[in-house]
Protein backbone atom coordinates (compact mmCIF):
# COMPACT_ATOMS: atom_id res chain seq x y z
CA UNK A 1 0.00 0.00 0.00
CA UNK A 2 0.84 3.39 -0.96
CA UNK A 3 0.79 6.76 0.31
CA UNK A 4 3.05 8.76 -1.61
CA UNK A 5 0.18 10.43 -3.38
CA UNK A 6 -2.73 12.13 -1.99
CA UNK A 7 -4.13 11.88 1.56
CA UNK A 8 -4.01 9.12 3.46
CA UNK A 9 -6.86 7.32 4.65
CA UNK A 10 -6.73 8.43 8.94
CA UNK A 11 -6.16 12.08 7.64
CA UNK A 12 -9.91 11.82 6.12
CA UNK A 13 -11.19 9.94 9.04
CA UNK A 14 -10.32 12.73 11.29
CA UNK A 15 -10.24 16.10 9.10
CA UNK A 16 -13.59 16.93 10.53
CA UNK A 17 -13.24 16.06 14.35
CA UNK A 18 -16.04 13.59 13.62
CA UNK A 19 -15.34 10.76 15.31
CA UNK A 20 -13.80 12.20 18.33
CA UNK A 21 -17.46 13.97 18.49
CA UNK A 22 -18.44 10.38 18.71
CA UNK A 23 -15.79 8.88 20.80
CA UNK A 24 -16.93 11.82 23.35
CA UNK A 25 -20.78 10.85 23.14
CA UNK A 26 -20.32 6.96 23.83
CA UNK A 27 -18.17 7.63 26.46
CA UNK A 28 -20.28 10.41 28.22
CA UNK A 29 -23.85 7.80 27.19
CA UNK A 30 -21.96 5.05 29.16
CA UNK A 31 -21.00 7.31 32.01
CA UNK A 32 -24.58 8.34 32.85
CA UNK A 33 -25.39 5.26 32.02
CA UNK A 34 -23.97 3.74 35.10
CA UNK A 35 -24.94 6.90 37.07
CA UNK A 36 -20.72 8.07 37.96
CA UNK A 37 -19.77 11.06 37.66
CA UNK A 38 -16.84 12.44 35.93
CA UNK A 39 -15.09 12.45 39.60
CA UNK A 40 -15.47 8.84 39.58
CA UNK A 41 -14.40 7.78 36.45
CA UNK A 42 -11.01 9.75 36.38
CA UNK A 43 -10.27 7.99 39.71
CA UNK A 44 -11.34 4.86 37.95
CA UNK A 45 -8.90 5.27 34.80
CA UNK A 46 -6.59 7.03 36.92
CA UNK A 47 -6.59 10.44 34.98
CA UNK A 48 -7.49 14.05 35.99
CA UNK A 49 -11.12 14.73 35.72
CA UNK A 50 -10.55 17.77 32.92
CA UNK A 51 -9.61 15.00 30.66
CA UNK A 52 -12.99 13.58 31.23
CA UNK A 53 -14.62 16.63 30.14
CA UNK A 54 -12.28 17.43 27.60
CA UNK A 55 -13.20 13.76 25.66
CA UNK A 56 -16.63 14.55 26.73
CA UNK A 57 -16.67 17.71 24.30
CA UNK A 58 -15.34 15.72 21.40
CA UNK A 59 -11.44 16.84 21.85
CA UNK A 60 -9.09 14.78 21.04
CA UNK A 61 -7.99 11.62 22.97
CA UNK A 62 -4.69 9.66 22.93
CA UNK A 63 -4.01 6.08 22.83
CA UNK A 64 -3.09 5.69 26.52
CA UNK A 65 -6.32 7.88 27.42
CA UNK A 66 -8.78 5.80 24.98
CA UNK A 67 -7.48 2.79 26.32
CA UNK A 68 -7.42 3.43 30.17
CA UNK A 69 -11.17 4.00 29.55
CA UNK A 70 -11.86 1.22 27.29
CA UNK A 71 -10.65 -0.45 30.22
CA UNK A 72 -12.73 0.74 32.80
CA UNK A 73 -16.16 0.47 30.45
CA UNK A 74 -15.29 -2.50 29.19
CA UNK A 75 -15.58 -1.39 25.84
CA UNK A 76 -14.52 -3.42 23.12
CA UNK A 77 -12.75 -1.31 20.09
CA UNK A 78 -14.44 -2.72 17.37
CA UNK A 79 -17.48 -0.99 19.08
CA UNK A 80 -16.84 2.67 19.18
CA UNK A 81 -13.76 2.91 16.54
CA UNK A 82 -14.08 2.33 12.71
CA UNK A 83 -11.70 -0.46 11.31
CA UNK A 84 -9.56 2.21 9.04
CA UNK A 85 -7.34 0.16 6.74
CA UNK A 86 -7.89 -3.55 5.69
CA UNK A 87 -7.97 -6.65 8.61
CA UNK A 88 -4.33 -7.59 7.68
CA UNK A 89 -4.97 -10.84 6.28
CA UNK A 90 -1.71 -10.54 3.98
CA UNK A 91 -0.23 -12.72 7.33
CA UNK A 92 -2.62 -14.95 6.77
CA UNK A 93 -0.18 -18.08 5.07
CA UNK A 94 1.46 -18.61 7.93
CA UNK A 95 0.87 -21.33 9.87
CA UNK A 96 0.56 -20.06 13.55
CA UNK A 97 -0.36 -22.98 15.67
CA UNK A 98 2.24 -25.42 13.68
CA UNK A 99 5.53 -22.96 14.59
CA UNK A 100 4.34 -22.64 18.32
CA UNK A 101 4.36 -25.98 18.68
CA UNK A 102 7.32 -26.98 16.58
CA UNK A 103 9.44 -24.10 18.85
CA UNK A 104 8.93 -26.02 21.52
CA UNK A 105 10.61 -29.26 20.35
CA UNK A 106 13.44 -26.51 18.30
CA UNK A 107 14.36 -25.02 21.39
CA UNK A 108 14.79 -28.58 23.57
CA UNK A 109 16.95 -29.47 21.10
CA UNK A 110 18.87 -26.02 20.96
CA UNK A 111 19.43 -25.93 24.84
CA UNK A 112 22.82 -25.55 24.64
CA UNK A 113 22.60 -22.22 22.77
CA UNK A 114 23.89 -20.03 25.48
CA UNK A 115 26.92 -22.58 26.02
CA UNK A 116 28.10 -21.91 22.19
CA UNK A 117 27.64 -17.87 22.36
CA UNK A 118 29.74 -17.60 25.93
CA UNK A 119 32.77 -19.62 23.14
CA UNK A 120 32.09 -16.74 20.73
CA UNK A 121 32.70 -14.47 23.21
CA UNK A 122 35.54 -15.89 24.57
CA UNK A 123 37.24 -16.13 21.27
CA UNK A 124 36.73 -12.95 20.43
CA UNK A 125 37.94 -11.78 24.49
CA UNK A 126 41.03 -13.63 23.77
CA UNK A 127 41.53 -12.10 20.62
CA UNK A 128 41.07 -8.34 21.97
CA UNK A 129 43.30 -9.46 24.81
CA UNK A 130 46.06 -10.46 22.40
CA UNK A 131 46.37 -7.32 21.02
CA UNK A 132 45.51 -4.82 23.99
CA UNK A 133 42.38 -4.01 22.88
CA UNK A 134 40.00 -1.53 25.34
CA UNK A 135 37.23 -2.90 25.85
CA UNK A 136 34.41 -1.82 23.66
CA UNK A 137 31.21 -0.33 26.18
CA UNK A 138 28.32 -2.84 26.74
CA UNK A 139 25.62 -2.20 24.53
CA UNK A 140 21.85 -2.95 26.04
CA UNK A 141 20.13 -6.53 24.40
CA UNK A 142 17.80 -6.35 21.87
CA UNK A 143 14.86 -4.59 23.58
CA UNK A 144 13.33 -6.76 26.15
CA UNK A 145 9.29 -6.34 26.67
CA UNK A 146 8.62 -6.63 30.11
CA UNK A 147 4.63 -7.43 29.31
CA UNK A 148 2.60 -9.41 27.08
CA UNK A 149 1.68 -8.58 23.69
CA UNK A 150 -2.07 -9.67 24.94
CA UNK A 151 -4.24 -7.52 27.07
CA UNK A 152 -5.20 -8.56 30.06
CA UNK A 153 -8.49 -6.75 31.61
CA UNK A 154 -7.90 -7.39 34.92
CA UNK A 155 -4.18 -5.92 35.15
CA UNK A 156 -3.30 -2.37 34.76
CA UNK A 157 -0.61 -2.58 32.02
CA UNK A 158 1.90 -0.99 30.21
CA UNK A 159 -0.66 -0.22 27.20
CA UNK A 160 2.07 1.80 25.12
CA UNK A 161 5.03 -0.66 25.81
CA UNK A 162 2.29 -3.82 23.82
CA UNK A 163 1.03 -1.40 21.78
CA UNK A 164 4.48 -0.12 20.77
CA UNK A 165 5.55 -3.75 20.42
CA UNK A 166 2.67 -4.70 18.57
CA UNK A 167 3.81 -2.23 15.61
CA UNK A 168 7.34 -3.77 15.69
CA UNK A 169 5.62 -7.60 15.29
CA UNK A 170 3.99 -6.20 11.96
CA UNK A 171 6.53 -4.27 10.90
CA UNK A 172 9.28 -7.36 11.34
CA UNK A 173 6.70 -9.53 9.58
CA UNK A 174 6.66 -7.72 6.47
CA UNK A 175 10.63 -7.37 6.49
CA UNK A 176 10.11 -3.66 6.75
CA UNK A 177 12.37 -1.44 8.62
CA UNK A 178 11.13 1.37 10.92
CA UNK A 179 12.18 4.19 8.14
CA UNK A 180 10.31 2.80 5.81
CA UNK A 181 6.71 2.01 8.00
CA UNK A 182 7.66 5.97 9.15
CA UNK A 183 6.98 7.04 5.67
CA UNK A 184 4.48 5.29 4.52
CA UNK A 185 2.33 6.34 7.59
CA UNK A 186 3.31 9.97 7.24
CA UNK A 187 5.10 10.20 10.78
CA UNK A 188 8.44 10.99 11.54
CA UNK A 189 11.33 8.32 12.29
CA UNK A 190 11.69 9.74 15.44
CA UNK A 191 8.51 9.47 16.55
CA UNK A 192 7.99 5.98 15.17
CA UNK A 193 11.40 4.67 17.15
CA UNK A 194 9.74 6.86 20.26
CA UNK A 195 6.47 4.86 19.79
CA UNK A 196 7.78 1.71 19.28
CA UNK A 197 9.84 1.15 22.56
CA UNK A 198 6.92 2.71 24.68
CA UNK A 199 8.12 5.82 25.15
CA UNK A 200 5.52 8.19 23.15
CA UNK A 201 1.66 8.19 23.88
CA UNK A 202 0.59 8.96 20.21
CA UNK A 203 -3.01 10.32 19.47
CA UNK A 204 -5.43 8.34 17.79
CA UNK A 205 -5.21 9.43 14.27
CA UNK A 206 -1.22 8.64 14.64
CA UNK A 207 -2.40 5.35 15.61
CA UNK A 208 -4.39 5.28 12.51
CA UNK A 209 -1.63 6.72 9.97
CA UNK A 210 0.46 3.66 11.76
CA UNK A 211 -1.89 0.91 11.01
CA UNK A 212 -2.33 1.93 7.87
CA UNK A 213 1.22 2.07 6.41
CA UNK A 214 1.29 -1.57 7.92
CA UNK A 215 -2.03 -2.05 6.41
CA UNK A 216 -3.67 -3.63 9.12
CA UNK A 217 -6.56 -2.98 11.47
CA UNK A 218 -6.24 -0.63 13.85
CA UNK A 219 -8.21 -3.44 16.35
CA UNK A 220 -4.78 -6.28 15.79
CA UNK A 221 -2.49 -3.11 17.65
CA UNK A 222 -5.13 -1.33 20.17
CA UNK A 223 -5.18 -3.56 23.23
CA UNK A 224 -8.22 -4.55 24.24
CA UNK A 225 -10.54 -7.03 25.37
CA UNK A 226 -11.17 -7.89 21.63
CA UNK A 227 -7.74 -9.45 21.56
CA UNK A 228 -6.97 -13.02 20.15
CA UNK A 229 -4.76 -13.68 22.98
CA UNK A 230 -3.43 -17.31 20.71
CA UNK A 231 -2.91 -15.28 17.90
CA UNK A 232 -0.94 -12.36 18.88
CA UNK A 233 1.79 -14.94 20.99
CA UNK A 234 2.29 -16.57 17.90
CA UNK A 235 2.76 -13.51 15.87
CA UNK A 236 5.26 -12.44 18.64
CA UNK A 237 6.99 -15.55 18.07
CA UNK A 238 7.54 -15.50 14.51
CA UNK A 239 8.74 -11.80 14.38
CA UNK A 240 11.39 -13.11 17.15
CA UNK A 241 11.93 -15.90 14.81
CA UNK A 242 12.72 -13.74 12.06
CA UNK A 243 14.86 -11.46 14.20
CA UNK A 244 16.89 -14.54 15.07
CA UNK A 245 17.41 -15.73 11.57
CA UNK A 246 18.32 -11.81 10.43
CA UNK A 247 21.48 -11.90 12.78
CA UNK A 248 22.41 -14.61 10.75
CA UNK A 249 24.43 -12.44 8.50
CA UNK A 250 26.29 -10.83 11.22
CA UNK A 251 27.24 -14.04 12.43
CA UNK A 252 28.49 -15.12 8.80
CA UNK A 253 30.38 -12.21 8.72
CA UNK A 254 32.31 -12.70 12.11
CA UNK A 255 33.02 -16.54 10.92
CA UNK A 256 34.97 -14.50 7.79
CA UNK A 257 36.47 -12.01 10.02
CA UNK A 258 37.50 -14.89 12.20
CA UNK A 259 38.62 -16.60 9.45
CA UNK A 260 41.10 -14.01 8.07
CA UNK A 261 42.63 -13.46 11.41
CA UNK A 262 43.72 -17.38 11.16
CA UNK A 263 44.86 -16.87 7.95
CA UNK A 264 47.25 -14.18 8.84
CA UNK A 265 48.12 -15.27 12.10
CA UNK A 266 49.55 -18.93 9.95
CA UNK A 267 51.23 -17.64 7.03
Amino acid sequence: MSHDNGKMQAEALFASGQLYRDIGKIIYDRRTALDWTQVHVAKLARLNVSVIRSIEAGRPVSLETLSALLRVFEIDPRDILPQGAPEGTWFAHLDLAASATQLKKTMKQCSDYNLAIQKLRDIIGNISKTFNLPEIPARLPIDHYSHSVAFTSGERQDLLEIFGRRIQIFRTLQGATASQIAHKSHVSLTSLSLIEAGLRNPSLETVYRIAEGLAVSVYYLIPGIHDDADLLRSLDMTAWAMSAQSQLEALADLESIIGHLDDIANH
